[in-house]
C-alpha cells in the first residue's frame, strides 16, 4: 500500500504578499482547466499581507472549493513556498506567484507528460508580460522528447532559472529535503541549481504554460540602496552555495562541473555590475572581493556563457580599474541620491 501513489495529482503554490489587485485574475486562472477539481488543490499562503489580499483569497474560497488559505507571519516568498510545500498534497507541485497566471486548459497535457515520462522536474515555456499585455520576452527550451539525468540537462540545455515554470515531483523534493533558501533574493536560481544536480529525469518542453508580470516596484528595479545591498550580499550567498555544490557534490570530471562553474561566473559577474552601479560606499567592494577572494572565485577562471559578462569580467578581474571605477560611480551616486 505505501507505494500507491497520492490520490491527488497537483498542488499549486501561490505565495501571496499584498498583491489584492492581483489575486482574481491568478486565482481563477488556475480553475480555467481540463482537469477534475477533485485532482487538484491551490494553497494560497497569506504571508502576512497588510492589505486586503486576505479578504480577497476568503471570497474566492466561497467560489472554489478547492482553494486553501493558510496564513502565517510575514517569512518572505521562500517561507510561504516552503510552508506550501509542507502542506502540499498532490503528486507534482507547480509555484504560481500571485500576479502572474496559468493559461486555460494547459495543466492536463503538462501532469501528463510528467506522468508518461516518469520526470522528477518538467520544465515548459513561459512569456514575460507588461500590465499592458505586451510580451516583454518569451522563454522555453526543449529537450527534444528525451529525458535527461540532471548533469546531461545542466550541460545541454540552457534553462530558466525560475522556480515557476516547472512542474517538480513533491516525492523527489521530500526525499532529498529540496526547500527554498530563507531570507534570500534569487532564491530560484539557489534552489534549481541544487535540484537540477539531483535529478534523475528531466525534461523540458517549450509549450508556453504561464505568463509572467513584469511591474514596477520589483526588487532588480528599486531605488532604494539598502535592498540593493543586500541584494549584492544575496547574490554572494547563493554563488557560494553553488560553487560548494560544484566542488563538494559535483566531481570535475562530472558534464555538470564546467556549467555550474560558468553559473557561478555569470553570477559573480551581476554581483560585480551591481557593486559597481548600486553602491555609495566602496568599502562593498572591498568587502565583496574578500568574500570571493576567500572562495577563489576572483579573479574568476571561468566564462559565462554570455558575451556581455565575458567582456564585463575581461574588466572586472583587473582589480585596479575596477576599484577606480567602483570610487567613481559611488562619488556619482552620493552626489545624484545624497549620501
Amino acid at each position: 500500500m505505501h507505494n500507491m501513489l497520492p490520490s491527488m495529482k497537483l498542488s499549486i503554490i501561490v505565495p501571496v504578499y499584498n498583491v489584492a489587485d492581483y489575486l482574481n485574475t491568478c486565482i481563477k486562472s488556475l480553475t480555467i482547466q481540463d482537469i477534475d477539481k477533485d485532482q487538484f488543490e491551490i494553497i494560497a499562503v497569506n504571508d502576512g499581507s497588510t492589505d486586503t489580499s486576505l479578504l480577497v483569497l476568503e471570497e474566492l474560497k466561497n467560489e472554489f472549493v478547492n482553494l486553501k488559505i493558510i496564513s502565517q507571519e510575514n517569512q518572505g516568498l521562500s517561507g510561504a513556498r516552503n510552508t506550501g510545500l509542507n502542506n502540499a498534497l498532490g503528486q507534482f507541485i507547480l509555484f504560481v506567484d500571485a500576479d502572474d497566471y496559468i493559461l486555460p486548459n494547459v495543466l492536463k497535457n503538462l501532469i501528463d507528460t510528467a506522468v508518461f515520462n516518469k520526470t522528477d522536474i518538467l520544465e515548459f515555456g513561459a512569456k514575460g508580460i507588461t500590465p499592458h499585455n505586451k510580451i516583454v520576452y518569451s522563454a522555453s527550451a526543449s529537450s527534444n522528447n528525451k529525458v535527461l539525468t540532471g548533469a546531461e540537462y545542466l550541460a545541454e540545455i540552457n534553462y530558466m532559472s525560475s522556480a515557476c515554470n516547472k512542474l517538480y515531483r513533491l516525492s523527489f523534493m521530500n526525499i532529498h529535503q529540496l526547500r527554498f533558501m530563507p531570507n534570500v533574493y534569487i532564491e530560484d536560481i539557489e534552489f534549481n541549481s541544487r535540484a537540477v544536480v539531483l535529478c534523475d529525469r528531466i525534461m523540458a518542453i517549450d509549450t508556453i504554460i504561464a505568463h509572467f508580470l513584469q511591474r514596477e516596484g520589483s526588487i532588480t528595479r528599486t531605488r532604494n540602496f539598502a535592498k540593493k545591498e543586500k541584494m549584492i550580499f544575496d547574490i554572494f550567498t547563493v554563488i557560494n552555495s553553488i560553487n560548494d555544490l560544484a566542488e563538494q557534490h559535483v566531481t570535475t570530471k562530472s558534464i555538470a562541473y564546467i556549467p555550474l562553474k560558468k553559473r557561478v561566473s555569470s553570477l559573480v559577474a551581476t554581483m560585480l555590475i551591481r557593486v559597481l552601479k548600486d553602491t555609495k560606499s566602496t568599502s562593498t567592494k572591498k568587502e565583496i572581493i574578500t568574500l570571493l577572494k576567500s572562495k577563489n572565485l576572483y579573479p574568476t577562471k571561468f566564462k559565462p556563457d554570455t558575451k556581455d559578462k565575458r567582456w564585463f569580467l575581461y574588466f572586472a578581474n583587473n582589480y585596479l580599474v575596477f576599484s577606480l571605477s567602483c570610487f567613481m560611480f559611488s562619488k556619482f551616486n552620493k552626489l545624484r541620491h545624497g549620501s
